[in-house]
């Protein structure tokens, strides 16, 4: 028996080592989420958000462009929108006898001045007979002609349809 045992602890002795001790697995690292983004009109007062908006939409074939004015005591936003995607300008306002935008976005610059007006503006095309609406024409430093903007729904200015000129939107 005895050399039984001597062949047991023999036996035991040469097995195989016991594997090294691993080193501890580190605990994972919990970073903070990066900061969400701002919202898309972070810095823009309540006051010009809340404010009504004065609607001109560019409607020509191959052309769709929506431009929503918001305006509020000093500040103002313009959002123009388009197949090509959206721009937001926002800016100063002075008023005397018309309002003087100075506007920006990230990648450009904007100047308009709009004169409040009363127009002829109807559901059909060039419509003398409308009502005559309170408006805004809004000259940029490019353009000859006026966009005029009216209260929400707004104004259209389209070359489509058998219409070219002015009518309400959705008209």
């Amino acid at each position: 028996m005895r050399i039984a045992c001597a062949l047991v602890i023999a036996v035991g002795c040469s097995s195989s080592p016991s594997p090294a001790p691993q080193a501890p697995v580190p605990a994972p690292v919990v970073t903070a989420d990066a900061a969400p983004p701002p919202p898309p009109d972070a810095g823009v007062p309540e006051a010009v958000l809340n404010a009504p908006a004065w609607v001109f939409r560019y409607n020509t074939p191959g052309r769709v462009e929506t431009w929503t004015l918001r305006y509020a005591g000093d500040k103002a936003l313009l959002v123009v929108e388009a197949a090509s995607g959206t721009a937001k300008y926002f800016g100063s306002v002075a008023n005397a006898t018309s309002l003087k935008l100075a506007l920006s976005a990230p990648t450009a610059q904007m100047n308009l001045e709009c004169k409040p007006v009363q127009k002829a503006i109807g559901k059909k095309c060039n419509d003398a007979k409308a009502p005559k609406l309170d408006v805004l024409d809004c000259y940029h430093p490019d353009f000859k002609e006026p966009m005029t903007f009216g209260q929400a729904p707004g104004v259209e200015f389209a070359q489509v349809d058998g219409c070219t000129g002015y009518r309400l939107i959705g008209g």
